[in-house]
């Protein structure tokens, strides 16, 4: 499929997984309007985001920012142990506390994937363990001490993440035009967007467009457009924006069709949102 859609939904303010299996992890293009950190604890496994594919191996984390487009594809038949953490980002912006959101904030400087220093480690997968271990807890305080781990554990990632800012380059690979034209296009999604007109504009072939932008982002050149519109308008439309003017700035000409994507999208109305 080329289809890229959102997917999974956080109902409360964050969510811890841990998952050790050999299935097939070659998921489709997807996206969440949550924060998502990846850490891998045993094989390895390669993400695809945003235009950069990253080659993930035992300790690192890879920090997927909301409504970043990934998709993940497991390195053979390996068993790939990792832990999940899915957070929504108005409960680190609640704390009123920069520290808390800084590992998913999105700047050039900041690298998506971070490799820890072997000393480190402990610091930062002893406070996950703890959370896992509330999580499945009844104590009375269980979901108290469960925050308060969290909290831990961002405090101590960010003070990782700014000790060391370089990522691994061996685990990265990018194509600078790609990224051009994802810049283009994000700053553009008004205007009329078209393989054959980023094609012209970027002077190489429809062809060769569709099948290096597939590689370099998991999905077609068209549902990345319908995916980064359909974000735009999300975010205008859960701050109070009215919902016509919202899917209009987004690069929506029809309404009907904005309302049946976005219900695909999201599984509700805008109404809904708003």
């Amino acid at each position: 499929m080329n289809e890229s859609v959102s997917r999974g939904y956080l109902h409360e303010n964050y969510r811890l997984f841990h998952s050790t299996d050999k299935r097939d992890a070659d998921f489709d293009a997807h996206s969440h309007d949550f924060h998502k950190m990846v850490f891998c604890l045993q094989g390895g496994v390669t993400y695809i985001m945003e235009g950069n594919s990253y080659a993930l191996q035992p300790w690192d984390i890879l920090l997927i920012p909301e409504h970043q487009i990934h998709r993940s594809i497991l390195h053979g038949d390996t068993v790939y142990e990792r832990m999940i953490l899915w957070v929504q980002d108005s409960y680190l912006k609640s704390f009123g506390e920069e520290t808390l959101w800084f590992p998913f904030s999105q700047r050039p400087d900041k690298p998506a994937l971070y490799r820890p220093a072997p000393h480190r480690r402990a610091l930062l997968v002893d406070k996950l363990v703890e959370m896992e271990r509330c999580q499945k807890a009844a104590f009375p305080g269980h979901g108290l001490m469960q925050d308060t781990y969290l909290l831990q554990f961002l405090v101590e990632l960010a003070s990782q993440l700014r000790r060391n800012q370089e990522m691994p380059q061996s685990a990265v690979r990018t194509d600078p035009k790609i990224h051009e034209i994802l810049g283009h296009i994000n700053q553009n999604l008004k205007e009329t967007l078209t393989v054959e007109s980023l094609a012209r504009q970027f002077f190489i072939s429809p062809s060769h467009l569709m099948h290096s932008f597939k590689a370099h982002t998991g999905c077609s050149v068209h549902q990345y457009i319908l995916q980064k519109r359909l974000t735009h308008a999300f975010e205008h439309i859960r701050a109070g924006e009215g919902v016509g003017n919202a899917a209009l700035q987004a690069g929506f000409g029809d309404y009907s069709a904005f309302l049946k994507a976005f219900r695909k999208q999201y599984g509700c109305s805008p109404r809904e949102i708003k």
